[in-house]
């Protein structure tokens, strides 16, 4: 069983906002500097968020630029946002040629979604659906969350709520959960049970869970204490179908590896299998067996209370 550090609630009391212009200069966790780049190229102007939209001249080229600014073609020239790669000081990759869009699963939750970049091989709307979404070194989409759209790139979320992508209601939900939050890392918020989010297993994982009204933060510790390997992956919490003991449980799914287990110790004396791309995280017994670890939410562990949190509100 991994022992999670307890969970601090999170509540805010700010009054609800209607549009994006009624609250300004907060900080941001995609903060950007105003200092010019020299080597950044001029203002790239795109029409629209919504990927069923997109044309030709949407078409943009990120490639080893530092802070681009995004604007929009329907709106006058002012104070357009720069975007960033992972901080100010890096840049965005390489070959990084394609379009911005909203991005919302079905299955979302009330909070949940964001702006990504969808990498194409070249200018045309078709390539789209066979693009891929823009990744970060942990594996993670590179993404701008609802809630940082709050703090700052108030014209992307101006343009957003004009193309009806998200509602004011949306944003002003945003604002008084997230209100005494300080800087927003979109890998590591988990808007709902299933979503996927990355895993380092050689360090301490730091969820910020989204409850209905508030914010959990836990702590999950990784490390040879726990785990006899380092190595990375993509994760998702997975629930039973069934109860154990008439309590809830939910299993660990590696969604895909991103860097390969190494093992820091003699693998024979292992707790845990060294994780494997699509298969639960295996526990080890003495004997040979193996079974799921497995997280019960119905537990005396402090974390269970955000998990319950989201397994009520979506099960």
């Amino acid at each position: 069983m991994f022992l999670l550090q307890p969970l601090r609630v999170l509540t805010s009391r700010l009054p609800l906002f209607t549009s994006l212009s009624a609250a300004r200069r907060a900080p941001s966790s995609h903060a950007h500097s105003t200092l010019p780049d020299p080597e950044s190229k001029p203002n790239r102007r795109i029409s629209t968020f919504n990927s069923a939209l997109i044309q030709s001249e949407d078409f943009l080229d990120l490639s080893g630029q530092r802070l681009p600014r995004i604007g929009f073609t329907h709106m006058p020239a002012g104070a357009n946002p720069q975007i960033h790669y992972l901080g100010v000081s890096t840049r965005f990759p390489d070959n990084c040629t394609g379009f911005l869009y909203y991005h919302r699963e079905s299955s979302a939750a009330p909070l949940e979604g964001g702006i990504r970049f969808r990498q194409t091989t070249n200018n045309q709307p078709s390539s789209f659906s066979g693009g891929h979404d823009l990744l970060l070194p942990s594996g993670a989409p590179w993404e701008i969350l609802l809630p940082q759209l709050t703090r700052t790139y108030h014209r992307f979320g101006d343009e957003l709520l004009r193309e009806k992508l998200v509602t004011s209601g949306q944003f002003a939900l945003c604002r008084r959960v997230f209100a005494t939050m300080g800087r927003i890392q979109p890998p590591s918020i988990i808007f709902r049970l299933t979503q996927q989010f990355p895993v380092n297993f050689g360090a301490k994982l730091r969820f910020t869970i989204v409850g209905p009204d508030a914010l959990h933060i836990a702590e999950w510790q990784f490390g040879m204490h726990r785990f006899p390997f380092t190595g990375s992956a993509i994760a998702r919490f997975e629930p039973s179908m069934s109860t154990k003991d008439g309590h809830r449980v939910v299993y660990l799914r590696i969604i895909k590896i991103s860097k390969p287990a190494v093992f820091t110790v003699d693998q024979s004396n292992a707790r845990y299998a060294p994780p494997q791309d699509g298969q639960l995280l295996m526990r080890r017994f003495p004997g040979g067996d193996q079974a799921p670890w497995e997280f019960d939410l119905d537990g005396s562990f402090s974390a269970a209370t955000a998990l319950r949190a989201l397994w009520e509100s979506q099960m």
